[in-house]
Parts: structure tokens; C-alpha cells; sequence
């Protein structure tokens, strides 16, 4: 979900959870995000920053209590697994940059960044690396992997 208003009117809407069509709501969280929020919580009343990890566990309190989201998840995993398979898959793309595999190869952490050059500048899709964002690797994880682990199955 993109704005602040489409999750708000879903959390709303969502069936309770003894419903069968209840859909668990999970958010994930940047690590740029926590240390903003950090950081911002930390300024106006001059104590020393609030370290990411507090302030995640604070958002979590938040977000479990107040909105009803079942998990709210740090996407540090997931960026460490897309920074392996990106460099990976760099790996490959030099050792096939001789038969015509395109160098260099770009990559970002933000879907959006991602929307804007294909959208924008369709010459880079060829550079562009195939990898998942950190965003889509813990969407993934979510649906397919912890979505059995709560008795939901996830269909593509």
C-alpha cells in the first residue's frame, strides 16, 4: 500500500481476526526510517538520540496496540540479503560481460527509485540489476514463509 490513508482504511476495514477473511497486516520498517524517527524523537528535548533498536520496539508497541498491525518488522535482514544476491549476481554479470551481459550494473534499495527509471529512463533497464528490493525480499519472506508459520497460505 502506498499512502498512509490506503493502510488506514484497510486496518479499518479488516474483518476481525476470528474471521476467516481477516488478512494479517505486517509492516516493515526501514533502517533509514528508525533513525530518522530517532533522531527526531531525540532533538526537541536535547537528551541524547534514542538508539534504532528502542525506537523500533517503540513502533512496534504503537503499531500493535493502537493500529492493529500483528508484526511490525526492521528490514535489515532483507538488505543484507539482497546486498549477497546483488553481489552475486555482479559476479556473474562480470564474468559474462565478455558474451554481452550489460555492465555496469545499477542497483537501489528503493523500489521507488526503481519505478522512476523505468518509467523515465527505459535506456538504464538493461544495467539494472534483476535482484529484488530489500522492501519485496521481506514481503516474500512474510507471505510465503511466516504466512504458513500463522496458519495463512499465500497464493501469487
Amino acid at each position: 500500500m502506498q499512502s498512509n490513508v490506503e493502510v488506514l482504511n484497510f486496518l479499518a476495514s479488516n474483518p476481525p481476526r476470528t474471521s476467516p477473511s481477516h488478512r494479517i497486516p505486517v509492516l516493515s520498517v526501514s533502517p533509514q526510517s528508525l533513525a530518522s524517527l530517532a533522531i527526531a524523537c531525540s532533538v526537541d528535548n536535547g537528551t541524547p538520540p534514542t538508539s534504532p533498536r528502542r525506537l523500533l520496539r517503540r513502533v512496534q508497541a504503537f503499531c500493535s496496540q493502537e493500529l492493529g498491525f500483528y508484526r511490525t518488522y526492521d528490514i535489515t535482514f532483507a538488505r543484507h540479503l539482497t546486498l549477497l544476491e546483488q553481489a552475486r549476481e555482479f559476479r556473474e554479470r562480470k564474468k559474462a560481460s565478455m558474451e554481452g551481459e550489460k555492465l555496469p550494473m545499477l542497483s537501489s534499495a528503493c523500489p521507488g527509485w526503481v519505478c522512476y527509471a523505468e518509467k523515465t529512463h527505459a535506456e538504464m533497464i538493461p544495467f539494472m540489476s534483476r535482484i529484488k528490493s530489500p522492501q519485496q525480499i521481506m514481503g516474500t519472506l512474510v507471505k510465503s514463509w511466516m504466512g504458513g508459520q500463522w496458519g495463512k497460505t499465500y497464493v501469487n
